[in-house]
């Protein structure tokens, strides 16, 4: 029986107009005839359903009449004559029942999915012969009513129940088979645009996102975001961008221009990492213009992920609907996966060309199709380095977008946290932006995680999560601000760090170099640190084995990549372990080392933002590195004034008499030492506490003499 009473009417009406064109073109004594006949008395009833009493007789009893070959038997007839004579009539008269049945039914109005088709077919510039070839194999596909007649004919001819070929598709549209044909030729608007796909069978196939204007309730009256979906609105804003606020600007100003000029072959890319926010840039961007963002290769109606044939197909649909819209935008996430490295086999095009093409041919087109895409289109990809140059070229604008500046993850992540009710201490969550260095996208799972635990649990089941995550991923738990106890006043050396710190964060964020050299521990990475929570930046740490490859030219990228990343987010940069990289070229036995020092020198001369590096061994540096570095500050041991603050500031206590004995002790051996202790359990032993930080000092190669500047004594 017909579903959905309230298309009853219309499919009825659709499968007598059908019906009688197939009768039209199958022979009275074929098993397709016969077929017909057996589906007709199946459906006699719903085909009956609402006719005047005398037609219904009149129809049913012509039905029975027919001597027609069925179930694999003719009647049993003496006279061949005869039989002939009342096979042809019957025939006849059947075939005129069905098209006066159709007539009487022309003026039923026209189910949902009709006047979807009208307006696919206005948008999409469809003939109404586009229109008929569209819609049998969509009906076929959604309304089993309609399914059952078309395989009536499929399976009386051996061809299984899902095959729409031409020839079937000939018979109940009673169109000729070459119109057919070139309605379903490459460049056609049906193979074209993508709504309709021939196999390497030469069966006709339709993409399973075009079945939603079939399904989708009545409330969606607009066919394009049945077929494309507008993207869901997001909860940035444009100041949330304001680390790439150059390109975002510029982006703005060019997409307005290809709206208002309706500019052909406009194409957006931008990458970066999972979580930095391209899709919602591309949101922000859409709502900044008032234009509407569409959503192209996306689950299909029942939530399936689409193949990649699939995606090109709604490609090339999206081209076509919208084209004419002065005020859509398309956007297409995960480039690499339809313009990835290499090309599919010969049939992965089919829903373009329809049958065998060569992979190249492929390329050609999809060259085209960037290059005349109607709507302008923002792609994203997280890999950037897998697309084919080929079509990276044909990218109008191009942009990076990396992990936003702690400020804006702050802001982000306090947003995040109250959508999902979950409430958190500004201080905490301050903190864990600086302790995981992590875009805001991939926080949101471990933030769902948190909002299903107690309230009392959830900062601990958050801190879990990103733990978690952050090792899944590769990443490390990084400490970006101030350590903990941190008094630059307990820092040996020979300048007074707490005036220069007060002179350079006057200054803000403006250029300017440092080199912070002396032994390890005396707190020369944690001082720079000082410095950025005092200028308000996040610190971008590399070490040089970050930095360093073995392949030639790889360590002059890095460098060149670490400056680019610090600009990008406006992060004070820190160099460590700086004599691997800039060590004397007088001693240099190969030219890469020559080259390595010459861009790292480079780099910090035009580089904008605050910059430093440190060393244990500043003898060890190119002399040309001594005029490039605006400040030089020699780090030392701790005096014996500072080394008793030390111990008051770790320990909670008054040292003992012994520790002034104690010589080579740094800020680093106190946290050394109070971690220890802390497992040990000895925290409130200062004799403990003083014999573990003599270990610290034996332990170490050369003991100091006094440096410098000490602001304690």
């Amino acid at each position: 029986m017909i579903s959905k009473a309230n298309d009853t009417d219309y499919q009825r009406y659709l499968a007598l107009v059908w019906l009688g064109n197939a009768m039209k073109r199958v022979h009275r004594r074929s098993d397709e005839a016969g077929a017909l006949i057996e589906w007709i008395e199946e459906h006699i009833l719903d085909l009956c359903e609402g006719l005047r009493a005398g037609d219904e007789t009149a129809f049913v009893e012509a039905t029975k009449s027919i001597p027609v070959k069925r179930r694999g038997r003719m009647p049993d007839h003496s006279d061949e004559a005869e039989k002939a004579t009342n096979s042809d009539k019957a025939w006849r008269d059947l075939r005129k029942h069905v098209e006066c049945l159709a007539s009487q039914a022309e003026s039923v109005a026209p189910d949902l999915l009709s006047t979807r088709l009208a307006e696919l077919a206005e948008i999409a510039r469809l003939s109404p012969e586009d229109v008929a070839i569209l819609e049998l194999p969509l009906r076929y596909e959604t309304q089993p009513f309609l399914e059952s007649l078309v395989d009536s004919i499929t399976r009386a001819r051996r061809f299984g129940p899902s095959g729409i070929g031409k020839a079937v598709m000939s018979c109940f549209l009673d169109m000729n088979p070459k119109t057919i044909g070139r309605r379903l030729a490459v460049d056609a608007p049906l193979v074209a645009s993508g709504l309709l796909n021939m196999d390497s069978d030469g069966d006709i196939d339709i993409p399973s996102r075009l079945k939603k204007i079939a399904w989708a309730p009545e409330e969606e009256t607009d066919v394009r975001r049945l077929l494309l979906d507008a993207s869901a609105p997001t909860e940035l804003d444009w100041c949330d961008f304001d680390h790439v606020a150059d390109d975002r600007d510029r982006l703005e100003q060019m997409l307005l221009g290809a709206l208002q000029e309706g500019k052909k072959g406009v194409n957006i890319l931008l990458y970066g990492p999972n979580g930095t926010g391209k899709t919602e840039l591309s949101k922000v961007l859409a709502n900044r213009l008032g234009a509407t963002l569409f959503s192209g290769g996306e689950k299909d109606e029942r939530g399936n992920e689409p193949s990649r044939s699939e995606r090109l197909a709604d490609l090339g649909l999206a081209g076509r609907l919208l084209g004419k819209d002065p005020n859509a935008l398309l956007l297409f996430d995960e480039m690499d996966d339809i313009l990835g490295g290499g090309f599919p086999g010969p049939m992965s095009f089919g829903l373009f060309f329809g049958r065998r093409h060569r992979s190249d041919g492929s390329k050609l087109f999809l060259n085209r199709l960037l290059e005349e895409n109607a709507a302008p289109t923002i792609w994203t990809t997280n890999h950037a380095a897998s697309i084919d140059p080929a079509f990276l070229r044909r990218m109008t604008y191009v942009v990076h977008i990396r992990k936003p500046p702690l400020q804006v993850r702050e802001r982000i992540l306090t947003r995040q946290l109250e959508r999902h009710k979950v409430h958190i201490e500004p201080a905490q969550v301050a903190r864990l932006v600086r302790e995981f260095d992590m875009a805001p996208g991939v926080m949101e799972g471990p933030i769902r995680a948190a909002a299903l635990v107690p309230e009392a649990e959830r900062l601990a089941m958050l801190e879990r999560s990103l733990r978690h995550i952050a090792a899944l991923m590769g990443g490390k738990r990084r400490v970006q601000s101030t350590p903990a106890r941190f008094d630059p006043t307990f820092i040996q050396a020979d300048q007074d760090l707490v005036a220069l710190a007060d002179r350079l964060t006057r200054r803000g964020a403006q250029p300017l170099s440092l080199c912070l050299h002396g032994p390890p521990g005396t707190g020369k990475s944690a001082y720079v640190r000082y410095l950025a929570d005092r200028m308000g930046m996040e610190v971008l740490h590399k070490r040089a084995s970050d930095l360093l490859d073995k392949y030639v030219g790889e360590s002059e990228q890095n460098i060149a990549r670490a400056f680019e990343e610090a600009l990008a987010t406006r992060s004070f940069l820190i160099i460590d372990e700086a004599d691997s990289l800039l060590a004397d070229r007088r001693g240099a036995h190969h030219n890469w080392e020559v080259i390595q020092v010459n861009e790292l020198l480079t780099q910090m001369e035009s580089h904008p933002l605050p910059f430093a590096c440190t060393t244990n061994y500043t003898e060890k540096l190119d002399v040309a590195t001594h005029r490039r570095f605006v400040f030089k500050v020699r780090f030392g041991y701790s005096s014996t004034e500072q080394a008793a603050g030390l111990f008051r500031l770790y320990f909670g206590m008054e040292p003992p008499a012994a520790l002034s004995s104690l010589q080579g002790l740094t800020p680093g051996d106190f946290a050394v030492v109070r971690h220890k202790a802390e497992i040990t359990g000895q925290l409130d032993d200062a004799d403990a506490l003083v014999a573990m930080l003599r270990e610290e000092c034996e332990a170490k190669p050369n003991l100091p003499g006094s440096i410098g500047f000490s602001p304690v004594a």
